[in-house]
């Protein structure tokens, strides 16, 4: 059973769910499905299945949902990410821009939310203190209220083959090697 704050019946963050932020133009890349990757610097728990976007100003607002996999690394070995999408080719490179970024994750799906929840509602009914900057889990009183299934699906790449380099969860990142 989740645990709940007496103080402001606010229940703990499910795991299997993140909000990151996100600005234009790269929340467009992702919805229209040019960016197929969300690169990062860190690796997120092995129990996410989904990264809300929270979409900056002047949306300021969490506007879509993504499914997404385990994380793709460029361990010595690993193969490359299929150069279909913006910032693959540069993420396999090692182009100086993507230094450090060693996490892709797959955008599987993305659904658009029907009524997307602005700042004002996530500080007022969800207890979120600020626009978030970095990862924040979702409150289970937002997933208890949203169901992600029921918004709009824009883009749904599940059907594509089931990629072989897809990793169990996060490699020790200090095996990580800069190829030269």
């Amino acid at each position: 059973m989740p645990r709940s704050n007496k103080a402001t019946g606010i229940t703990a963050p499910s795991h299997s769910d993140v909000i990151l932020p996100m600005q234009d133009p790269y929340m467009t890349q992702i919805i229209d499905g040019v960016k197929n990757y969300e690169f990062r610097k860190y690796c997120l728990r092995p129990a996410v299945k989904r990264i809300w976007f929270y979409r900056t100003a002047p949306h300021s607002s969490i506007t879509h949902i993504c499914e997404t996999s385990q994380p793709r690394t460029r361990n010595p070995g690993d193969e490359p990410l299929v150069e279909d999408g913006l910032g693959n080719e540069e993420f396999n490179s090692r182009h100086k821009d993507w230094d450090g970024y060693d996490f892709a994750y797959k955008m599987l799906t993305v659904y658009e939310l029907r009524h997307p929840i602005p700042l004002k509602e996530m500080r007022e009914k969800y207890g979120i203190k600020s626009a978030p900057r970095g990862l924040v889990y979702l409150p289970r009183s937002i997933s208890k209220v949203v169901d992600w299934k029921q918004q709009k699906l824009l883009l749904d790449r599940k059907k594509e083959e089931l990629d072989p380099q897809q990793h169990e969860g996060c490699p020790d990142p200090r095996t990580l090697v800069e190829q030269t």
